[in-house]
């Protein structure tokens, strides 16, 4: 980057904004204060009737020109845009998959759909988005060259609508813009219309410095966040577990299906969406029907090994479909991310199904064994885990992304069942190729099957439980230091407030939140309730290795608000389908649309279908505690949905709680009750499900005290 004097804020190149192109008073005010050190209050004062945008619209245009720029800078819109999305494109229908020949290739570069992008070749660099589009209204901009890092943040539910976001670059990249097209009119009695942003800049060395310095601030221009409280997670559960054995049992073959089995992508699909996890949850909590089940599930799932000791993605009517979508030899594409899943889930349970005193079959210690094989020589052979390989033999069809991220989670817990260090050395080789390549560049890639190689949340989750398992298995310092920088980032996709709903949503009759849900990736621009798929546990576990109480509470946000978002006979949840229809109790559907990515009249609506969101708000029950309590620290968090409020009266290294259970339903709230010196120590593969309950009938109120032998009720 050029030399350049400092600017506004203290950005090199920053120019004091116009609004619609003027600067002079009358249509405009504004004033900016240093209320601590690199961090600015800037006040815009607006006057409606004048404030008309270039489309005849009530809004005013406030542009920040920027000299100096360089294509080096990072740019970020937290869960929308990475690295400025500035990655080569292809233009396809969905679903989409890599068809040109130049792409099928172990090195290929990260490759993306057509979403909005700063341009990576010649001619026209513009990026536009809306501040629904993101998880937190903020606009993230790193200068290396500089040393120089900024957030700005912006308001959100403003009356008027979403603030327009628009980043133009030059031809030869020397200079940038950012606009702000912010809605006027209806925000006051006077005729104007008031907007705060706030601006932090800071010193800053690397992308992973830039973006961790995000996590502390995104709720800072928030509204006081309403926690939900409409169903206890075990109340949910119930529900959960009569529709899987209803809807989802295949009978025929013997399996759970991951949807209804209306078409093939919602028969059996192993990861990713639920296959071979939801079993999981169904063994450590369901009846003796359900695990029975769930135990010929993986049965089943280890019948679909192809000869590579990888598996089959899909599966339906005696055919295996493959993930390569409308591509002729689609069968033999296998998106790397499934088996990843299938390796890290099946060892969770074999080790689960051992310390329930119950044997495990052969057939699954074996199949096992030759996944874990065939990542290893996958390992070996390309220095990589690719992203698309071929089923059959092994090979990579697509190399790069992220989308083996699991994977080193899965290959540690094999190198301790089969005492193997060919396993741990693979799965610390990886995580450190993920760690470098992918988190340090400031995004990862390529977790979902059906957008190419955009960024997404879910191969970022993916690291993190990687990373975390890593830390837990072997104490090495390196790991959790990856994995809060691997958090910092994962945290970017989550929203950190409630939406304002339209009149017309559903979700708005409802009074659904939205802080702690997920937004997918660049290309599809929903939220969804909860982490696809995972239960964010590896975040209690960063929290008791850290002490950072940011973990603990991203955790109780994305853990709590899953709930509300499953369809229940007393509280249906109504499709945008027509004729419009009741999702059955227990349907969990993907859809948080907070954007109007798929139309203006699907904001906050769903369509009328089971997804993975239901296996995550399970994963959530089993492994998430509904109370965790730090007796000697007077730390506390209710993640599940009921009260908790201290009582000053306790003696010291003790701590007594009011709870109380404002839902409907009976409340079994598993408590993880620890000391600081006992929260040092690794969790493991522990699940929630195996610890102490505390019972809330609905609508009571109990006392219970804290200490370090334990707790009780008085």
């Amino acid at each position: 980057m050029g030399e350049c004097n400092t600017g506004m804020w203290g950005i090199p190149g920053l120019s004091e904004p116009t609004v619609n192109g003027r600067h002079e008073a009358g249509q405009f005010n504004w004033e900016q204060r240093e209320v601590s050190a690199g961090v600015f209050e800037f006040t815009l004062q607006l006057n409606d009737d004048r404030s008309v945008g270039k489309d005849g619209n009530r809004a005013a245009e406030l542009e920040f020109a920027i000299d100096g720029w360089s294509v080096k800078n990072q740019v970020m819109l937290p869960g929308s845009v990475y690295g400025g999305n500035r990655f080569q494109s292809r233009r396809m229908p969905y679903p989409p998959i890599f068809k040109a020949e130049e792409d099928l290739r172990k090195d290929v570069p990260v490759t993306v759909t057509d979403i909005a992008r700063l341009n990576i070749g010649q001619g026209e660099s513009r990026l536009e988005r809306d501040s629904r589009d993101l998880s937190t209204p903020a606009i993230g901009i790193y200068m290396p060259d500089n040393k120089v890092g900024f957030w700005l943040l912006l308001e959100s539910n403003l009356s008027g609508g979403p603030i327009g976001i628009v980043i133009t670059e030059n031809e030869d990249r020397s200079k940038a813009a950012l606009s702000l097209r912010i809605p006027t009119g209806g925000a006051s009695s006077n005729g104007e219309t008031t907007v705060q942003l706030h601006a932090h800049v800071f010193p800053c060395t690397n992308v992973t410095e830039w973006i961790g310095r995000f996590a502390p601030i995104r709720k800072s221009l928030a509204r006081q966040q309403q926690l939900p409280s409409v169903i206890p997670f075990f109340a949910a559960w119930d529900i959960l577990e009569t529709k899987y054995n209803e809807m989802n049992w295949a009978e025929q073959e013997n399996y759970y299906s991951v949807g209804l089995r209306e078409n093939h992508f919602q028969d059996w699909q192993c990861g990713w969406v639920g296959g071979g996890i939801t079993t999981y949850t169904l063994l450590a909590a369901g009846s003796n029907k359900s695990q029975e089940r769930a135990r010929q599930t993986i049965d089943f799932m280890f019948r679909t090994q192809a000869e590579s000791g990888l598996l089959h993605g899909i599966y339906s009517q005696g055919q295996y479909q493959g993930d390569g979508f409308d591509r002729e030899d689609a069968s033999r594409w296998h998106l790397v991310r499934k088996s990843g899943d299938v390796l890290y889930f099946t060892l969770k349970q074999i080790a689960l199904i051992e310390q329930q005193g119950e044997s495990v079959p052969d057939a699954w210690k074996t199949g096992v064994k030759r996944l874990a094989d065939a990542f290893v020589r996958l390992w070996e052979q390309d220095g990589q885990f690719g992203q698309f390989i071929d089923v059959h033999t092994g090979d990579i069809i697509v190399g790069g992304s992220t989308s083996g991220a699991i994977v080193p989670a899965g290959l540690m817990l094999a190198a301790e069942y089969f005492n193997n260090e060919g396993y741990a050395a693979a799965a610390r080789e990886s995580a450190r190729l993920y760690v470098d390549r992918d988190l340090r560049a400031g995004y990862t890639t390529g977790g979902p099957g059906e957008i190419l190689q955009c960024p997404d949340s879910e191969s970022a989750f993916a690291l993190l439980e990687s990373l975390i398992v890593l830390y837990e298995m072997t104490g090495e310092q390196e790991w959790l230091a990856s994995a809060q920088e691997a958090a910092n980032l994962c945290i970017t996709w989550c929203v950190s407030y409630d939406f304002q709903w339209p009149s017309h949503a559903e979700f708005g009759r409802l009074g659904m939140k939205t802080a702690g849900t997920v937004l997918a990736n660049a290309q599809n621009q929903h939220s969804a309730p909860g982490i696809c798929t995972l239960s964010g546990d590896s975040l209690l576990k960063l929290f008791r290795a850290t002490g950072d109480m940011l973990w603990l509470e991203l955790l109780r946000d994305i853990a709590r608000t899953i709930p509300q978002y499953m369809s229940r006979d007393d509280r249906p949840i109504m499709s945008w389908d027509e004729p419009s229809s009741r999702l059955p109790a227990g349907f969990v559907n993907e859809r948080v649309n907070l954007s109007a990515w798929e139309g203006e009249d699907k904001v906050g609506g769903v369509f009328n279908g089971s997804c993975w969101s239901e296996t995550a708000l399970m994963l959530t029950i089993v492994e998430v505690p509904g109370l965790y309590v730090q007796p000697d620290t007077g730390i506390f968090t209710a993640i599940d949905h009921i009260g908790a409020e201290r009582i000053a009266e306790a003696n010291e290294g003790e701590l007594r709680l009011r709870l109380w259970n404002e839902t409907s339903f009976p409340a079994i709230v598993h408590v993880l009750s620890e000391t600081s010196q006992e929260a040092r120590k690794p969790l493991g593969q522990q699940q929630a499900c195996s610890l102490p309950v505390i019972e809330l009938a609905a609508g009571a109120s109990i006392i219970v005290q804290f200490g370090s032998e334990g707790f009780q009720v008085i």
